[in-house]
């Protein structure tokens, strides 16, 4: 056994999990932080452009405002607000600087960085053109001259300040559609190592589900062909190889050859080459051979008849179905009952199904016998510590895992009036 095999069934579970999972949670993390990453640079774009829109509307207009109510009134910068109730100017260039500041940070276009860095450059030369002004009229500067500056300095400056925003809002717009294009190619490319990762790990699954099988059915292989043997009973044999040594001693040799050969089919079938499903007829030969050894034991008390029509015999059937009922009814149906006794195996066809039925005449069962056996049969009971029933139990259990619901065993029995044992199971042909 390997060391893969050593490992117990929980570890292995615990292995394919870990195997299959966390590359599909790695490559999962590092999409989901890809796909964070795009949205987080479309959000600060977006957030870049409303914040410089504001300044592109109102900028302009709220400077040249300021500015023409200190010209038209000679009020200085800092006493502009208390006349009037405006913005001062140093206050509205403050606010610019700071704000286009803090988007060359989080802008993503290289062009919308340049327009920054010559917005804040206008606004330095802006703040010198005021202050001009400023200087002016607080040292009694014309209302002409003042004017005039106000004309050919500060509205060219604030018109080319604007147009530094509106550059800046577009090229910043561009980076949007650039992104959108990344997160198009980066969605195709999720998907490509979605399908990727999809056949890795199916890969994956299916080698350690065969390595789960394999571990998992070998010993369940075992588990069978130990059921198997269990159900040949040992004394069977042993009744037959002393029957054999007594027919030898005594010199019959054609009886000796006879049940030698009967043994012989009898293991032959029970083996069929490791199959688990043998046809309808080895089966009959299987039970023929076993039937054929026990009537030269109990001659006087057995007889059988086994009549399945042709057209049957050639359907699939689990291996070793009949074979316990058979040896119940010998066992438990003939040898109980006082004289001789005979079973009858017949056969019939319904729609989809084959029944084959198992009769004898033997002593039959309680209804509380009666009982007991369907409950081992249906799964509800487990078979006695003795094992009386072992044999029904494994037939019924190998049928519901190979057949499903749909097929099973039917008993009926009178006590002093023998028993009826139906198998049904579906119609399958080799290939």
């Amino acid at each position: 056994m390997n060391s893969f095999q050593r490992i117990n069934l929980k570890r292995r579970l615990i292995a394919m999990y870990v195997v299959v999972i966390i590359p599909l949670v790695t490559v999962s993390g590092i999409l989901m932080y890809e796909l964070n990453v795009f949205c987080r640079s479309y959000d600060a774009i977006v957030h870049n452009v409303t914040r410089a829109n504001v300044y592109n509307i109102d900028f302009k207009n709220s400077f040249d405002s300021v500015m023409y109510q200190m010209v038209a009134r000679s009020v200085t910068k800092d006493e502009v607000t208390a006349e009037v109730g405006m913005i001062s100017p140093d206050r509205l260039i403050d606010d610019a600087e700071e704000t286009f500041d803090g988007l060359r940070l989080s802008t993503y276009s290289g062009q919308a960085n340049d327009r920054i860095s010559s917005i804040l450059k206008l606004l330095d030369t802006l703040r010198k053109r005021m202050n001009d002004i400023n200087d002016s009229i607080d040292s009694d500067g014309t209302y002409d001259t003042n004017m005039e500056r106000l004309d050919t300095d500060i509205r060219i400056l604030t018109e080319l300040v604007q147009e530094r925003i509106s550059e800046y809002i577009y090229y910043e717009s561009e980076s949007m559609e650039q992104i959108r294009r990344q997160m198009d190619a980066q969605r195709i490319r999720v998907m490509n190592i979605t399908i990727w990762l999809i056949i890795i790990v199916l890969s994956a699954s299916g080698f350690f589900y065969v390595m789960l099988s394999k571990t998992i059915t070998e010993p369940v292989a075992n588990l069978e062909l130990k059921l198997l043997q269990a159900q040949i009973n040992p004394h069977f044999l042993y009744n037959t190889l002393d029957n054999i040594i007594w027919l030898a001693e005594d010199g019959r040799k054609e009886e000796v050859e006879d049940i030698a050969s009967s043994l012989s089919q009898f293991f032959r079938t029970a083996l069929s080459g490791g199959r688990d499903y043998v046809t309808i007829e080895e089966e009959l030969r299987h039970i023929e051979a076993y039937l054929h050894i026990q009537r030269q034991r109990y001659r006087d008390i057995l007889s059988y008849e086994i009549d399945v029509p042709e057209e049957l015999r050639q359907y699939l059937i689990i291996k070793m179905t009949l074979q316990p009922i058979v040896e119940n009814a010998l066992y438990h149906g003939i040898k109980s009952k006082r004289g001789g006794g005979s079973i009858s195996i017949t056969a019939r066809e319904e729609g989809r199904r084959i029944f084959l039925v198992v009769r004898d005449n033997g002593i039959g069962m309680t209804e509380e016998k009666l009982s007991y056996l369907k409950g081992i049969i249906s799964g509800d009971r487990k078979p006695s510590v003795d094992n009386t029933g072992f044999g029904m139990s494994n037939v019924a259990e190998r049928m519901r895992l190979n057949y499903g619901t749909h097929c099973g065993i039917n008993v009926r029995s009178e006590y002093g009036n023998g028993t009826e044992v139906e198998v049904y199971i579906p119609k399958q042909k080799i290939g």
